[in-house]
């Protein structure tokens, strides 16, 4: 399943409009039956794919999550759709906590993640809360910093912007959500500048110390309990688990957005969009580090003067085979030979 928005002279805002063209690929088929697609009222952040038993009859499907909180469910011959409440903030019922970025399920539960500190879990169909509120965001506090601020020609503005980043209320942007157990899960993200990585042991969030000055944390991998992997922005790879720290990974000096973290063959493969983008390859036993070989095949953004996009930004393996996704690119790796995947709306 591929999410899509229109490109419209790159409009970075579409990816938050309510408005996505969901495909399917479905490789087996012949030429002419392999994509399928829905129009949907929806600003698609994550997708998943989920066992729920919460719906009726319980079934295996991809489910969707969308930026205010909207979470939908693609089970043929008809979708279904969630709201959780408090999220986003364009219902009434919305808390302004922020928009919420990845959907995922750990053991028979749905979890998401968001700026403002949001973490929600799904217990039963429809019922959504907060996992805790810890470290959630308060908007009003926010609101009422900002009422006394001065105009930024007046003399007291410096000393009032200071005053006032120390009152200001913390505002955690949850990037990614992994977790072996309902009682042990990572969330990574950053506040600011600064990285963030939380540990939930089921009954409370711990604030785990990285020792990085400065970083957003993107995306984790959870090999097992005792190593879990954390990649981000700046060429940040860090490693260890919530009981013995983490520690940086040596890597070649670069300044690479890592997105996400797949393993593949025994090492550990980072899509990077920028600085410069490219697959990557790290393999933990022998501390190589690297473009994938064989090479990813040259992106079609390339071709485009106006484009800013190096790509790509999402790697997946399943068995023996690797997706690859860039703005304008898909590609299938069947651990030989790399297949450029034709979208018929490209």
């Amino acid at each position: 399943m591929v999410s899509a928005v229109l490109d419209e002279e790159h409009n970075d805002e579409a990816i938050y409009e309510a408005a996505a063209r969901v495909f399917q690929y479905e490789h087996k088929n012949d030429p002419d039956r392999r994509w399928y697609f829905d129009d949907l009222d929806l600003s698609v952040q994550s997708i998943a794919y989920i066992n729920d038993t919460q719906i009726s009859p319980p079934s295996s499907h991809f489910s969707l999550l969308g930026a205010e909180g909207d979470v939908c469910h693609i089970v043929k011959p008809s979708h279904s759709v969630e709201r959780i409440k408090g999220a986003g903030t364009a219902y009434p019922e919305s808390k302004f906590y922020g928009k919420v970025f990845k959907l995922i399920q750990i053991e028979d539960r749905l979890y998401v993640c968001g700026s403002g500190g949001q973490i929600y879990v799904r217990r039963k169909y429809d019922s959504w809360g907060l996992l805790t509120d810890a470290v959630i965001f308060d908007p009003d506090a926010h609101v009422k910093l900002m009422e006394n601020a001065p105009n930024t020609e007046d003399p007291g503005f410096l000393e009032w912007l200071l005053k006032t980043q120390e009152e200001e209320p913390r505002n955690l942007f949850f990037n990614d959500v992994k977790g072996l157990s309902k009682n042990e899960i990572y969330l990574c993200g950053e506040e600011g500048v600064k990285p963030v990585l939380c540990y939930w042991d089921g009954s409370k969030i711990h604030e785990i110390n990285v020792y990085l000055p400065e970083a957003a944390l993107t995306g984790i991998y959870i090999e097992n309990s005792d190593s879990v992997w954390v990649c981000g922005r700046e060429g940040v790879l860090l490693h260890g688990s919530y009981a013995r720290g983490f520690a940086p990974v040596s890597l070649n000096t670069q300044l690479n957005l890592f997105h996400m973290i797949t393993p593949y063959r025994g090492k550990l493969v980072m899509p990077a969009s920028v600085r410069p983008g490219g697959l990557y390859e790290y393999d933990p036993k022998t501390g190589d580090f690297g473009k994938f070989d064989p090479p990813l095949p040259r992106l079609r953004s390339r071709d485009d003067p106006k484009s800013i996009d190096g790509g790509p930004f999402f790697a997946q393996a399943v068995g023996d085979v690797l997706w690859v996704v860039a703005s304008k690119d898909i590609f299938r790796f069947d651990g030989k030979e790399w297949e450029r995947i034709d979208h018929p709306d490209l």
